[in-house]
């Protein structure tokens, strides 16, 4: 990766005496695509105006990497706080893990970025890097003991549910105009038919539309990689499971449209190996771009028939298909935040705020500011408030009771 130019780092030194005159924490975080929003948000809403930032990506509450200087409202404390999101059990697993230590698989862009200018857009090529480091928070979409990292040989973690986020199926974009007909009758999806999709054989698109002339055109689920709390909440809630071995798949895309599709290529994903189908997209913002790609009237599947793509989403990430327009309905119900606090819409999980227990000093008095302005305020960006909620779950697809 190269360097940020010397100057850069020249004007960096010089903000940065602003802030010597105490000691600076760096507090780096991981976790949840599905909530970074929110979390972005808090973290400049925690600062003193005049903070500074920089960040690779298009916006930056969609950046997946991002770092921030400044001093925090309460306390005045000098803090660097670096994100870098990649997926929630991904997140748990980096901050729990005893041995070997696990550092964030994307490396934190440096403070060197942030200080040059307020708002500085980088990329891959243009940003310095840190080494590879442990996180100190996780968000995450699950609780810690819903993945595989937690007991013997894992630390447990400090766990602050500081909101809900929601989830929505999105069905994707044929140019096929037979095709494109029919998906505009598909509006709703059910568990039974998720776990049918899930499975991966293709099913018939006339289950969605009870027209019996779809009935030779099939569709496959695309979706998130073993990383992924977006994936763990909808096997969940579905009742596929959450270590249910699905057949996802990965689009061909030529000329802007989508020409093929082919089960997920075998992946190794936080340490594990994962035959083909099992995996997927690392990141949802990806995964939307994918499926709004159009299908191509001319793409057929391995039984060369006409076929159409489903996927999952958390809500921000599914307003990049359609603009949110392609959103179905779960067991007949939409989302909206009132039928989440009132407990009719049912795909949602709660988000975690996590660190270790041996977080101490400003590093936990930082992210328990954090936990608090996302508990309190910022989580309506990516979902819904805490307090605002009529219903509870205890864990990711469980009943929902009345408060």
């Amino acid at each position: 990766m190269k360097m940020i130019k010397s100057a850069f780092v020249a004007l960096a030194a010089l903000a940065l005496a602003g802030v010597a005159s105490a000691q600076t924490t760096t507090v780096r975080v991981t976790g949840s695509t599905a909530f970074r929003a929110a979390t972005i948000t808090a973290i400049g809403n925690i600062l003193n105006p005049g903070y500074t930032y920089g960040y690779i990506g298009s916006s930056l509450t969609g950046a997946n990497q991002c770092t921030f200087v400044g001093t925090t409202k309460t306390g005045n404390l000098p803090v660097i706080v670096k994100c870098s999101f990649a997926g929630s059990v991904g997140g748990v697993q980096t901050i729990a893990q005893q041995s070997p230590v696990v550092t964030t698989a994307s490396p934190y862009i440096s403070e060197t970025n942030a200080l040059n200018t307020t708002g500085l857009v980088l990329t891959a090529a243009t940003a310095a890097f840190d080494s590879p480091a442990n996180a100190d928070i996780a968000m995450s979409d699950t609780y810690q003991s819903s993945t595989a990292f937690n007991g013997a040989g894992y630390n447990t973690l400090a766990d602050t549910v500081v909101g809900v986020v929601p989830f929505v199926w999105t069905k994707g974009v044929s140019s096929d105009t037979a095709v494109a007909a029919s998906l505009a009758n598909v509006t709703n999806i059910t568990p039974l038919l998720a776990r049918a999709v899930l499975s991966g054989s293709g099913t018939p698109l006339s289950m969605f539309t009870g027209n019996s002339t779809d009935s030779s055109v099939f569709v496959y689920a695309m979706g998130r990689d073993e990383d992924s709390g977006t994936r763990l909440t909808t096997f969940a809630e579905s009742g596929f499971g959450i270590f249910g071995s699905p057949i996802q798949y990965q689009a061909t895309v030529s000329s802007g449209a989508i020409t093929a599709i082919a089960p997920y290529q075998a992946q190794t994903i936080l340490g594990i190996s994962y035959t083909a189908g099992h995996s997927g997209y690392s990141s949802g913002g990806t995964l939307a771009t994918t499926l709004n790609t159009p299908v191509a009237a001319s793409a057929r599947d391995s039984l060369n028939a006409k076929f159409a793509l489903l996927a999952y989403f958390g809500v921000n990430d599914a307003n990049g298909v359609n603009g949110g327009a392609n959103n179905l309905t779960y067991n007949g119900v939409p989302y909206s935040v009132t039928n989440v606090q009132e407990g009719r819409y049912t795909f949602w999980g709660y988000e975690h705020l996590m660190y270790r227990s041996t977080l101490t000093g400003n590093a936990k008095t930082v992210a328990d500011q954090l936990a608090a302005q996302i508990r309190t305020t910022d989580a309506s960006v990516s979902g819904v408030l805490l307090a605002s909620m009529n219903v509870s779950r205890v864990t990711e697809g469980a009943v929902i009771t009345h408060k």
